[in-house]
């Protein structure tokens, strides 16, 4: 089941944000933060936007960071999350071929058959 998705008007991003409107315009038209939606001729804006403009906010109060610089390091944590994914999927894909290995070589010895001769150490003769 999906979880609703919570979406912010302009109006609320602003109040979540503490960033002006005006500013959260100059983000849009600089490319930093994207509208999740369209209703009618607004903008709506999820989570993941407030995250980002905290993140811009931090990075241009805290660290002085221009915009130019911002938009590289978004750009770069962008790559490196996507990165991070196809890591990810790699390392699925390896562990799902161990374990079908493993259980391959498993059945293999499980069938592997051992000479009678071997199978028992040999006894002493009664006497």
């Amino acid at each position: 089941m999906d979880k609703a998705v919570k979406l912010y008007r302009l109006r609320e991003l602003v109040e979540a944000t503490g960033v002006s409107a005006s500013t959260l315009r100059v983000y849009r038209e600089a490319g930093l933060i994207e509208p999740a939606a369209r209703e009618g001729r607004r903008y709506l804006y999820d989570e993941e936007t407030v995250e980002t403009v905290q993140r811009i906010r931090r990075l241009r109060r805290d660290l002085g960071v221009n915009l130019a610089g911002i938009q590289v390091i978004l750009e770069m944590r962008r790559t490196i999350e996507e990165l991070q994914e196809h890591l990810d999927e790699v390392v699925r894909f390896v562990r799902e071929e161990l374990r079908a290995e493993m259980e391959r070589y498993l059945r293999q010895q499980e069938k592997a058959v051992v000479p009678k001769a071997f199978s028992r150490p040999p006894t002493k003769p009664a006497g």
